[in-house]
Parts: structure tokens; sequence; C-alpha cells
């Protein structure tokens, strides 16, 4: 029996890892699942929603007042030593992930949030895996090939969000020799591959916001010439994958890029986001220089709520090698789709869910 814990939760991810844990819930002692006071009441509905849906019973889904900004972690004392005499699996997902975030923020819930969860799993007497969600955009402003052995570098971020995500996958890589860590670098977190499904439209839905929003204008144009490549994963590959990495011996003191091997670039993507919302392709090119300009003079952020770094994404050439990932999970089945296999389903769902 494995008992798990969670930081994260009612995030997005964490009860869908969950909800995928619980397929076998034969293996499953108790799941503790983490989380801020404030969020008491959603916490009770996502775990009512996956005691329905899945074969959880009660006992073995456990809420647990924490904050990851305190060194404790965990509020009740009493809970917090039987979780740490008991506890096999901490996967730590709580993090601020706003591209606008503060520096301050960021530094006080990525990395000195992640400096405590990774004591609490230090003190774990049973702990056979430490699994840290991390980003493929570490990576900062470095061009060309990143490896998934590599971490440090001197070049700089695009914005503080990716710096804290350095610091703070720095505080856990600093601890592979003394536990048994596995370490998650997803790219663009988006919708089910097959339903499209998601929680929250940010990331590349803030593009689909846009073009929503402006729809009277269609055909709208490219922004910019540049056809560097856009990593986006369906949500549904990064949770199988990560819990099998959790659990197999190849997942052990590595570092894997749950990324796309075969990513699209820019103006494809913009091209199938613009086709699947309009039935039609865009026309003509703007230089990013200008929708930079337009996007202030518009106050997109304040009206939209879209945050002016994401247009940094879609001008820096990277590529995340993903040679460690598709060899730890050679014969398991567990591949990343082709963006253009389901990108209407994202579309779709997106359409039927958006609020005005």
């Amino acid at each position: 029996m494995n008992n798990y814990a969670f930081t994260g939760f009612p995030g997005f991810l964490a009860g869908k890892m969950i909800a995928h844990l619980a397929a076998l819930p034969d293996q499953i002692g108790t799941i503790y699942a983490l989380h801020l006071p404030n969020q008491r009441e959603d916490a009770l509905v996502l775990r009512q929603e996956l005691l329905t849906t899945t074969s959880l019973t009660e006992d073995q889904l456990v809420l647990v007042e924490a904050d990851i900004t305190l060194p404790e972690v965990i509020i009740d004392p009493i809970m917090r030593s039987m979780i740490e005499r008991s506890v096999t699996h901490v996967f730590h997902l709580a993090a601020v992930y706003d591209l606008s975030v503060p520096y301050d923020v960021g530094y006080r819930i990525n990395i000195l949030g992640t400096k405590h969860v990774t004591a609490f799993a230090k003190r774990s007497a049973l702990l056979k895996r430490y699994v840290y969600f991390s980003t493929a955009y570490v990576a900062g402003r470095r061009k060309g090939t990143v490896y998934e052995n590599e971490l440090w570098h001197r070049a700089q971020f695009k914005n503080h969000y990716e710096a804290t995500k350095y610091e703070a996958e720095a505080l856990v890589s600093r601890e592979m020799g003394t536990i048994p860590i596995t370490i998650i670098r997803p790219g663009i977190v988006i919708g089910h591959s097959h339903t499209g499904e998601t929680k929250k439209f940010d990331g590349v839905y803030f593009v689909l916001k846009l073009m929503d929003q402006v729809r009277q204008l269609a055909p709208l144009p490219y922004i910019g010439r540049a056809n560097v490549e856009v990593n986006l994963v369906p949500y549904d590959y990064v949770v199988r994958a990560t819990a099998y990495l959790a659990h197999a011996p190849v997942g052990v003191k590595r570092t894997f890029h749950l990324t796309d091997p075969f990513p699209h670039g820019a103006r494809e993507v913009y091209r199938m986001l613009h086709e699947a919302m309009f039935q039609r392709s865009p026309r003509g090119t703007i230089p990013h220089v200008a929708a930079e300009t337009a996007f202030s003079a518009l106050h997109l952020h304040d009206r939209y709520h879209v945050p002016q770094e994401l247009l940094d994404y879609f001008k820096h050439q990277v590529h995340f090698d993903t040679t460690q990932t598709i060899r730890a999970l050679n014969g398991t089945g567990i591949v990343c789709p082709d963006l253009q296999d389901y990108l209407t389903s994202i579309v779709d769902y997106f359409m039927k869910h958006k609020t005005p």
C-alpha cells in the first residue's frame, strides 16, 4: 500500500492526478490532499466529486489544512507527525503559475514553498518518491536545444515565474543524492486530448480569448514572421506519464521533459487555432513590435486579463529534448499526441464553456 501527500489541492492537475491513481484503488492506503485554510470549501467540493466519480472511499481521501510558505507545511502538528510517519509518495504541485507574478510573491510561494515541502519530504520516514512539478521554461531565455539533464545556466528569464521556478527546481535537484526524486518539467499544459476539458483558460487560451473578442474582424493577421516552436501538451498525457514515472524505478533521480517531441511552429499553431475558430486561414502579417504596441494601447491585460508576457513565448526559439522521457516511457503506450489531431476539441471546449 502507498500513502500519498499532494500539495496544490484543489488545483486542476492535483485533482486529475488523484483521479488517475484511483484507477488502482487496491494500491492506495490514504491520499492526503493538502490545501490552504481559505480553500476549504473548494477542497470539499472536489473531494466529494472524486469520491463520487472514483472508487476512493472517504477514509482514503483526507483533506489536510496546510500552507507551504510555513516551515511546518501542515498546520496541525498531530496530523503532520502522522503523515510524516506514513507517507510514501509526496507530489508537490502547489505553485503560483501567473506569468505576471511579482518576484516577492513568486519567491514566497515557489521558492520558499518548495524549500519547505522538500524538507517535509526528507522527514518522511517511508518515502519512496518525491515528485516535483517544475516547468520546461526554467530554461528561461536559453536558445537551441535544452536537455533534460541540464538546469544550470546564466541566461536571463522572460518573467519572475520562470526565475522563481528555476530557483525552486535548483533547491530540489540539490537533494537528488539524499532522497528519491523525480522532477517533472511540463510544457504549456492545455485541455484533454479527447474531450478538450480544462479548468483554466490561460496560456494559449488567451489567444483564443482575443480571437473571440475580435471575431468580427476575421480573417485576422499572423503576428510576426518567426516560426518558433510552441510546446503545448494535453493534461492527460502529463498525468499518465507522471503517474508512471513516479512509481517506476526508471523515474528515480531523473528529470523529464513532458513536452511535445515534435512541436508545431508558432505560425502553424496560430493558423490551426484561427481555422478552428473561424473556418478560414489568417490573412496578412503584422510585426511583433506592432502587436506589442497595440497590446499596451488597447489595455488588453486589464480588459481581458491577458498577460503581456505571453507574447514572449511566440518569438523565443528553444527546443526541449525528450530523449530521456521517450526512453523511460517506451513500451507503456504513453505518448504525447500530435496537436493537430486534437486541437479542434480544445477550441470546441473553449467555445462551449467560455465566460462572456
